[in-house]
């Protein structure tokens, strides 16, 4: 595998359409975004209802956008007073969360400041968050906010501490001889102490938390919760003894911050495809302390049950352009299923947080870091991929040049993660090409 950087402008808009996402997911949170005129109409058309007769926004009032203006810069506290009165006639805030970039600084909002100052008049916990700030390896995400948020809500959870572990063994069952052996087999088979998972991510597919804690508990793991989960309320508690497992691959600095509080991240394969899945359950039951058993069996019957779905796709050239960062999960599980993976574009890359997926995924896959566009459409117009996984900024101009595309965001919606997930991507695939096929015929 070569990774290579183009240094190429990354082919995704700001991260501002993920605001209406995250709302949906964060009911009892104010968004407050401080911006531009220019940056508001921008979100606007991103996040605007499909009817042109409901205004942008209307579907969610917990996001705002306080508007900027270069000419008349506001005063401070100003800001603050605003969000105050917002907050005030919105019943069920629990925090407010005020998304403030280089834009906000560059006009002397002190976003710091007027945070506190709505924490104090509302008396309710209150974060900035900056999609904008500089981190550890260069480049721009679509899912920059989602990671920014999140981060700010891992220093919401309670804190969590050692002294609440607690003695997993139990006293052995009764049941007559071989009931006795197997119980103390497997209590035998536990570390000392019961330690909980939190469940970091998802924030864009409500389903799979639920899905993956399933699997988990299957695996004997007690999940004691999600971020970003269902509210503010339902927060976990997050810490010393706590055992983070991170589905998504975009999410460094949240991870960051519960490394912070002490809990224990574990770095391994996203929970994306078959072996995905399988290495993820795995793993994160072994930190918590439950070996009770494992997944070769069970992903090996996966397998076996998607062979028809391999089969269509084996040997299909397949080209990622970059876009939400799930770009080297979604391509190492395709490229265990048998099809050939031509390229894999990613916007940034963190080899440390990443390093057990770009090891999985081999030698045989190029990834290019911040992807010249130009050259990466000369790439595609010269492989001639059976179907490219293209981000929306290029799909328009790759379609118009011959090629099938499908946008990576596709997939997310469809639900890719899990062993159920796995199938859903390769379904998805094979529709997508076979509606393709269906249109040569009827053009021959």
């Amino acid at each position: 595998m070569t990774i290579l950087n183009e240094s190429g402008t990354p082919d995704v808009l700001p991260p501002l359409h993920a605001v209406n996402d995250l709302a949906q997911r964060l009911p009892d949170v104010l968004i407050v975004v401080a911006g531009t005129q220019a940056e508001a109409h921008l979100i606007q058309c991103l996040t605007s209802p499909p009817s042109p007769n409901l205004p942008p926004f209307r579907r969610n009032q917990r996001v705002i956008f306080a508007v900027l203006d270069p000419d008349d810069p506001p005063q401070q506290g100003l800001l603050a007073s605003r969000i105050v009165e917002l907050g005030a006639g919105l019943r069920g805030t629990k925090l407010v969360l005020l998304v403030a970039g280089r834009t906000a600084g560059s006009l002397g909002v002190d976003a710091a400041f007027e945070t506190r100052l709505v924490a104090r008049k509302l008396d309710l916990p209150a974060e900035v968050v900056n999609p904008d700030a500089p981190r550890e390896v260069p480049g721009v995400l679509s899912t920059d906010l989602e990671d920014s948020v999140l981060a700010a809500l891992v220093n919401l959870c309670p804190k969590r501490r050692t002294s609440d572990l607690v003695e997993t063994a139990s006293p052995t069952k009764r049941g007559g001889l071989f009931g006795g052996l197997v119980g103390r087999g497997i209590e035998a088979s536990r570390s000392k102490y019961s330690r909980p998972v939190v469940l970091l991510g998802g924030a864009l597919s409500p389903g799979a938390t639920r899905m993956l804690a399933a699997e988990l508990s299957r695996a004997g793991v007690e999940v004691a919760g999600s971020v970003p989960g269902s509210g503010i309320a339902e927060l976990p508690p997050l810490g010393e003894g706590t055992v983070v497992a991170v589905m998504d691959p975009n999410l460094s600095s949240a991870a960051a911050v519960a490394e912070r509080r002490g809990a224990t991240v574990v770095k391994t394969l996203m929970p994306v495809g078959v072996d995905g899945t399988a290495r993820f359950v795995q793993d994160v039951a072994e930190e918590a302390g439950s070996r009770r058993i494992s997944e070769v069996v069970r992903a090996r019957s996966v397998w076996e049950d998607l062979g028809v779905l391999r089969n269509r796709i084996r040997g299909k050239r397949i080209f990622f352009t970059g876009d939400t960062g799930l770009e080297i999960p979604l391509a190492r599980f395709l490229a265990d299923a048998g099809a050939v993976v031509l390229e894999v574009g990613a916007p940034r890359l963190d080899r440390r947080f990443l390093a057990a997926e770009l090891q999985a995924l081999g030698p045989d896959v190029d990834v290019v870091v911040s992807p010249d566009y130009r050259g990466q459409t000369n790439r595609i117009d010269e492989s001639r991929p059976d179907v490219v996984i293209s981000s929306p900024v290029l799909h328009l101009s790759l379609v118009a040049r011959g090629h099938l595309c499908r946008s990576p965001r596709d997939f997310i919606e469809a639900g890719l993660y899990g062993y159920e997930g796995s199938r859903r991507i390769l379904e998805l695939l094979v529709r997508t090409m076979k509606r393709a096929e269906t249109l040569d015929s009827l053009n021959l």
